[in-house]
């Protein structure tokens, strides 16, 4: 995720519309993986439950992972926040904000750039997590629970 969003962005694409989906492409792939290789490493004795389970923490890692990347990509390309600012500023006006309200919306986006920031990777990865995981979890093969494990 972390390498396609770098290509995205050094080719000048990452802020276009719709290819901030793109990097969930590898997101799906790799939670999907995980359901099946957890269900494959327990010979299939698996509930929905226990696939998800291992999914969900896997989001959440992935999740932890992206966040620090954030902050690293911060310092790496700083111009990054200047053209997502710029972006914001252009949809405020075709949405035809006026020029007071999108001065005091840019201002407060500024000055919280960086708990939104976080707000957006945790709250909307962990979004994508849960939806990837449950289609894992309905992929992945399951026989039940194991027979020979004692309640």
């Amino acid at each position: 995720m972390i390498i396609l969003g770098v290509i995205l962005y050094m080719a000048g694409v990452a802020f276009k519309p719709g290819m901030q989906y793109v990097s969930d492409i590898p997101f799906l792939i790799g939670i999907i993986m995980n359901g099946m290789a957890f269900s494959k490493a327990n010979d299939g004795f698996v509930t929905f439950g226990n696939v998800f389970s291992s999914c969900f923490k896997a989001s959440a890692i992935i999740t932890l992972m992206s966040l620090v990347w954030a902050f690293i990509a911060l310092m790496i390309f700083p111009e990054m926040v200047d053209k997502g600012m710029e972006i914001a500023q252009q949809k405020m006006a075709e949405q035809g904000m006026s020029g007071e309200k999108m001065d005091q919306a840019m201002e407060m986006t500024k000055k919280y750039f960086k708990v939104f920031m976080i707000g957006g990777i945790v709250f909307g990865m962990m979004f994508y997590g849960l939806i990837f995981s449950l289609i894992s979890a309905a992929i992945a093969k399951k026989k039940g629970p194991n027979p020979n494990m004692g309640m």
